[in-house]
């Protein structure tokens, strides 16, 4: 698909930022994402939005937006969660920043424009954004969590979760710090894998304590996928209007991760020093590598993870439903 209309004022420069949308079946979702993305006060980007074997629904809101900074990829066969398509998507990047948006997050006018600025100022491979995660309103009495706090102003590989839509990576570190490798090769979430194999070949990964991330994590929502709804989205994008009044009203009712002891801190660091990632092995307690996806899918009412190697019948049953679902479109 090519990109999706004329380009803004920003004439025939290149992007100072490239961000990447990885998405799959959630047009709702994706459409808000977008609008986030259209509102920021910093113009000079493009995005990259990668559609993991979506329906033509997909491409109908991308086109719908009529920017030709938004360019849409459909990948021909679902790769079934985020490193993929992210993948794909830092490969096309052309900016000097590249930046990720999870399709069912939201960020502040203000993000790109900070990031950018804190990117410089601390002169970083790699800045992550303070972000909420946002507790679905069903979740009676539970708290939002305030993540990507560091120590000192960088990250620190026991106490820093930096999830992806609160990452900006300068395009020149990439090939140095490497692709996010799949889930089913990590002993954590894909993203913070990425963030801690990149600390340990020296990047410089700055902390911005400037809250402009929303995330409302698919995995904490039953049934995500099933219906194509974003009134989360659609109520917290309005009150975006008055961003510090929303952020007045988010912080209100979250709480940050508890830090460990002293004692237990510096085991982890020096698990960290050695390797390990300091989650592995509480991780490996309750995941056994690869799981933590197939679980993901099942409360987002997604099939089971596509298979890597599949024989002859099971391609036949692919493409039967695929040519199914053409004719009934």
């Amino acid at each position: 698909m090519e990109p999706a209309g004329p380009r803004a004022s920003i004439g025939r420069l290149e992007p100072l930022v490239s961000v990447v949308i990885a998405t799959h079946n959630r047009p709702a979702a994706l459409r808000q994402a977008l609008k986030s993305l259209l509102a920021q006060t910093m113009p000079n980007w493009e995005a990259i939005v990668i559609g993991d074997a979506c329906r033509a629904d997909t491409a109908a809101v991308v086109a719908a937006f009529k920017d030709a900074r938004i360019s849409y990829v459909d990948l021909p066969v679902n790769f079934g969660e985020q490193s993929g398509p992210n993948n794909i998507g830092f490969a096309r990047a052309s900016g000097r920043f590249i930046a990720i948006l999870n399709h069912d997050d939201l960020w502040f006018p203000d993000h790109l424009a900070s990031m950018c600025g804190w990117i410089d100022a601390t002169s970083a491979d790699v800045v992550l954004a303070r972000g909420a995660a946002v507790v679905s309103t069903e979740s009676k009495g539970s708290k939002h969590t305030l993540l990507g706090k560091g120590r000192g102003g960088f990250y620190d590989p026991v106490i820093t979760v930096g999830y992806g839509s609160t990452q900006m990576i300068r395009r020149s570190s990439l090939p140095r710090l490497g692709p996010w490798r799949p889930a089913s090769q990590c002993v954590c979430e894909s993203s913070q894998d990425w963030l801690f194999r990149a600390w340990r070949k020296g990047a410089r990964i700055a902390t911005m304590p400037h809250l402009t991330v929303l995330m409302l994590h698919s995995g904490a929502r039953e049934g995500s996928y099933v219906h194509d709804a974003a009134w989360e989205q659609e109520e917290l994008l309005e009150a975006m209007s008055a961003p510090d009044a929303l952020r007045v009203r988010i912080l209100g009712n979250a709480e940050e991760p508890a830090l460990p002891s002293r004692s237990r801190y510096l085991r982890r660091r020096l698990l960290a020093a050695l390797g390990m990632h300091p989650r592995a092995r509480s991780f490996r307690r309750h995941y056994r590598r690869g799981t933590l996806v197939a679980m993901l899918r099942q409360t987002r009412g997604l099939p089971p993870m596509p298979e890597r190697e599949p024989d002859a019948d099971e391609l036949l049953a692919r493409y039967r439903h695929g040519s199914e679902r053409r004719e009934a479109d």
